[in-house]
Parts: structure tokens; sequence; C-alpha cells
């Protein structure tokens, strides 16, 4: 599978190298709590999940790139005028992936909207982790 491939359909395999399965789903789901704790506190559901649908829209079904990558964090996206004021969904994020690091942006990113979703009261949505984050702006 290639890794635009994998990128779409979540194949955690393909984003872990020397972290087991198990240690990125606890991983994630102390990520879920403290970004739970954040919502409790500042009480950004809206903009986090802007974040999320913004960093998802960059798809492009013709050649398998982009998507919910993570690279919405980069000051190339961020400074783009569809994406103003993101970069405070991206700062209220930073200190969460400090503690969690294993766990990818893409990932992060995409969790944070979810549970901001059903903290507000909607659903909860069944998601497939394990994405594959770029890893400079270049990418």
């Amino acid at each position: 599978m290639s890794e635009a491939a994998c990128r779409r359909v979540g194949v955690v395999s393909n984003h872990l190298s020397d972290v087991s399965v198990d240690k990125y789903k606890s991983e994630l789901k102390a990520c879920k709590e403290d970004i739970s704790k954040l919502l409790k506190k500042l009480q950004c559901h809206p903009i986090l999940i802007r974040l999320a649908w913004h960093d998802a829209g960059t798809f492009d079904a013709r050649t398998g790139t982009g998507g919910a990558d993570g690279s919405i964090r980069f000051d190339q996206e961020l400074s783009h005028g569809a994406n103003a004021g993101l970069d405070k969904a991206v700062r209220y994020l930073k200190p969460i992936h400090n503690r969690h690091p294993v766990v990818s942006w893409a990932d992060l990113i995409q969790l944070a909207a979810a549970t901001s979703v059903e903290d507000a009261g909607g659903p909860k949505i069944d998601m497939k982790y394990g994405r594959v984050e770029v890893k400079s702006k270049e990418e």
C-alpha cells in the first residue's frame, strides 16, 4: 500500500515503527482525556472542529495526497486566508502533543475534533487512528 493510501485509511502499522499498537491506543486515550480537560477549561469546541476540517480539506483524490495529515500546523497553511485564526487551535493542542509525542499531529487534530463533537452533545464518531503526519512544511 502506498504511503498516501496509508494516510487515507489510517493504517497504524505504517505510522508506528518502534511503538506497539497497545501503547499508541493508550496514548490516544490519554490525549482524549487531556482534550476533554481543555474543552471544559476553554470551551474551544468550534475552533478544534474547524482545525480538523481545514486540515482534512486538502485531500486531492486524483493524487491521493493531502488530507488529514497535520500539515495545517505549519505557517505555510496557517497563513492562508481561509485558515485565519486556526493558529490559536494549534497552540491549544501543542502542550497535549508535547505530553504525548507518540501520537501524530494528524491523529491529534482529528481526535480533538471528534472529542469536541462528542463533548458538545453530538454523537461519538468512530475513527481509525494511525495517520501519518507530515514532518515538514515541504511535504
